[in-house]
C-alpha cells in the first residue's frame, strides 16, 4: 500500500508549518503561536529562530512584546524555558503542570523531604512578589525557612510549582545572562525592566 504522503512531502509540509521554507509576513506573536512556542533557554537562539522565519524581523519587535507582556519566557515543555504568547501561556501552563509537578517529585523529592510543597509554593511566590530573584537567591532565602534542605532543590521546587516568568533587561536585548524570575500571571505587568 502506498503511503498517503511521501516522505519528501511530509518533510516539506513540516518545514512549511514551521515557517522554515520561506520567511513569512506574519507577526511575531502569530509565528510564536503557530509554533507552540520557541525554546528560549538563551535569548540568541529564539531571536535567530524568529529572524529565520519572519521577513524584516528586528530584535526590538520581540523585545517590545516582552516588555508589554505579549510574549513571556516561562518553563513549559520538558520544564525548559520557552518563548510563548501570554495567551498560549495561560492555556498551556495548566495542561503541563501535572508533568512539571511529577518531575519535581522525581528530581528533587528526596532533597525536599519534610517540606510541604504547598507551603513551599506559597513562600516562594511571596518572596518573588516582593522582587525578582535568581533561583540561587530564591533558594538561599527559602533555606532560611527550611534549614537543612538543599537551597537549589527549594528554588527549583518553586520553579516547578509556581508559574514564573523570566524578567531581565538583557533578555530583551538578545544578551544571555542569569535571569531573575517573578511570580506573576503572564497576562499583566512587565516581564523585562529597563
Amino acid at each position: 500500500m502506498d503511503p498517503l504522503i511521501s516522505r519528501r512531502a511530509l518533510n516539506r509540509a513540516t518545514l512549511e508549518r514551521q515557517h522554515l521554507l520561506r520567511r513569512t509576513g506574519r507577526t511575531v506573536i502569530e509565528v510564536v503561536e503557530d509554533l507552540g512556542g520557541l525554546q528560549a533557554q538563551t535569548p540568541h537562539t529564539w531571536y535567530t529562530g524568529l529572524w529565520n522565519r519572519i521577513a524584516g524581523f528586528q530584535p526590538a519587535d520581540a523585545a517590545e512584546l516582552l516588555l508589554s507582556r505579549g510574549l513571556v519566557r516561562i518553563a513549559l515543555q520538558r520544564s525548559t524555558i520557552h518563548l510563548v504568547s501570554a495567551r498560549d501561556c495561560l492555556a498551556m501552563r495548566p495542561l503541563l503542570q501535572v508533568v512539571t509537578e511529577r518531575m519535581t517529585r522525581t528530581t528533587f523529592g528526596k532533597r525536599l523531604a519534610g517540606v510541604d510543597l504547598d507551603e513551599l509554593a506559597a513562600a516562594g511566590r511571596a518572596l518573588l512578589e516582593e522582587r525578582p530573584m535568581t533561583f540561587a537567591d530564591l533558594g538561599r532565602a527559602l533555606a532560611e525557612r527550611w534549614p537543612g534542605n538543599d537551597p537549589h532543590a527549594l528554588g527549583q521546587g518553586v520553579r516547578c510549582l509556581v508559574p514564573l516568568v523570566q524578567v531581565r533587561r538583557a533578555a530583551c536585548g538578545g544578551r544571555a545572562g542569569r535571569s531573575p524570575t517573578r511570580a506573576r500571571s503572564p497576562g499583566s505587568g512587565s516581564t523585562c525592566r529597563r
